[in-house]
């Protein structure tokens, strides 16, 4: 059984803080320029201070499954992508 990952990189804004999930991940979600929503996570040691709501980013990662929408919240359908760099400004975070 061949198992393919697909690496993206994706440019945009943080629209949420950064949360910590129960495997010590951190999440964030960004919007590119498309309006497309992803949900960014990687390891809680290799995130920065300085990822905020607002602030531009650029992650490289796997793409990974989506996360349905919760319409009762008007909340789009999201893309995972398992990070593995995430950029802001001159600032770098490798996981």
């Amino acid at each position: 059984m061949n198992s393919t990952i697909t690496l993206i990189r994706i440019d945009g804004t943080v629209t949420t803080a950064p949360s910590l999930t129960h495997d010590n991940l951190v999440e964030f979600v960004v919007v590119d320029g498309f309006a497309r929503e992803f949900l960014v996570r990687l390891p809680r040691t290799e995130l920065g201070m300085h990822v905020t709501p607002g602030a531009q980013v650029s992650a490289t990662g796997a793409e990974g499954w989506v996360v349905p929408g919760r319409a009762w919240r008007d909340e789009p359908s999201r893309t995972i992508v398992q990070a593995h760099d995430v950029q802001l400004r001159e600032l770098s975070f490798a996981a």
